[in-house]
């Protein structure tokens, strides 16, 4: 088993360990407050779908890119919060510039990362999990937004998490792929961000040429991109009827489409993970390789 299929399946006593442990008492609902959450690849997922819960349990939030958190730069005010979420902390990432320059500006922030992550500079951190052992994250995403949503003060934002273990096995068959496959995923409102992360997960260990929209940005222009070889994959809440228009245009041109339909986002996020698994299995890739062993692969990432 890799590296990376055994944390997936570690998830579920990762989240119950993190819904027991207690709380900081400075972790109270921020209301009131301008919040900031920032992030970069899965923690940039983790940001929008934190970003949207708190703001549907009437906080004021929104998500920033660490990269453009830094360069524009946002203009924080004290009082304001800035949560900021790197795994691995470390000292060159833009997510922990972003939050030195909030620091600096007189804004509250919170560093959300790994457990004896290297991050020195802010006063209030919550360690999530153990540090990943592989380049592509699960259990510190899923640990991450058990942490978030704890934090919003609304029990309901927790109802997926203690049924983590049977989300797991939940599902529609992983759908069969080839290195040639166009794979395009869909999600309506915070599901985006779940294709999304499913997207990352399989270009990161499979390699898979993959494309993730908003259901509606899909509906507004790409679908004009897809046809014979495609295969289409959409996250849907169930009950959403603009789903209906993709059904309907797609079974018109003849491209393949698989719901995922489910209203328990935190389901839907261990399937993308689970069908990421299997699709490295049936390629015969190694999930935590990450093109390290092809020698131009290993030469560029050096580079960045």
């Amino acid at each position: 088993m890799s590296r990376f299929e055994a944390n997936v399946f570690a998830q579920p006593e990762l989240i119950a360990r993190a819904l027991r442990a207690p709380l900081p008492a400075w972790m109270k609902p921020p209301r009131g407050k301008k919040i900031f959450f920032v992030g970069v690849g899965t923690n940039h997922h983790a940001a929008r779908i934190a970003a949207w819960l708190w703001s549907g349990a009437g906080l004021d939030a929104r998500a920033v890119h660490s990269y453009d958190f830094v360069s524009r730069p946002y203009k924080l005010s004290k009082g304001d919060l800035g949560v900021f979420l790197s795994h691995r902390g470390g000292t060159k990432s833009y997510t922990v510039k972003a939050e030195a320059m909030a620091r600096r500006a007189g804004a509250e922030t919170v560093a959300v990362c790994g457990a004896g992550a290297v991050w020195k500079g802010p006063k209030r951190r919550l360690e999530t999990c153990e540090l990943e052992d592989t380049g592509a994250f699960t259990k510190s995403f899923t640990t991450t937004m058990v942490w978030l949503l704890r934090w919003a003060g609304k029990p309901a934002l927790l109802a997926p998490f203690p049924r983590a273990g049977t989300s797991l096995n939940w599902g529609p068959d992983s759908p069969k792929v080839t290195a040639d496959t166009d794979l395009v995923l869909l999600g309506d409102g915070l599901r985006e961000w779940v294709a999304c992360e499913t997207a990352l997960k399989l270009l990161e260990t499979a390699h898979l040429r993959v494309r993730a929209y908003g259901l509606e940005e899909f509906l507004h222009g790409p679908h004009i991109s897809v046809g014979k070889g495609s295969l289409v994959i959409g996250f849907s809440t169930v009950g959403e009827t603009r789903w209906d228009a993709a059904h309907r245009y797609l079974d018109t041109i003849g491209v393949p489409f698989l719901d995922v339909a489910n209203a328990d986002w935190l389901a839907q996020i261990l399937w993308g993970q689970r069908f990421t698994v299997d699709a490295c299995r049936s390629l015969g890739l190694d999930p935590d390789d990450l093109r390290a062993s092809e020698p131009a692969y290993k030469k560029a990432l050096a580079g960045l």
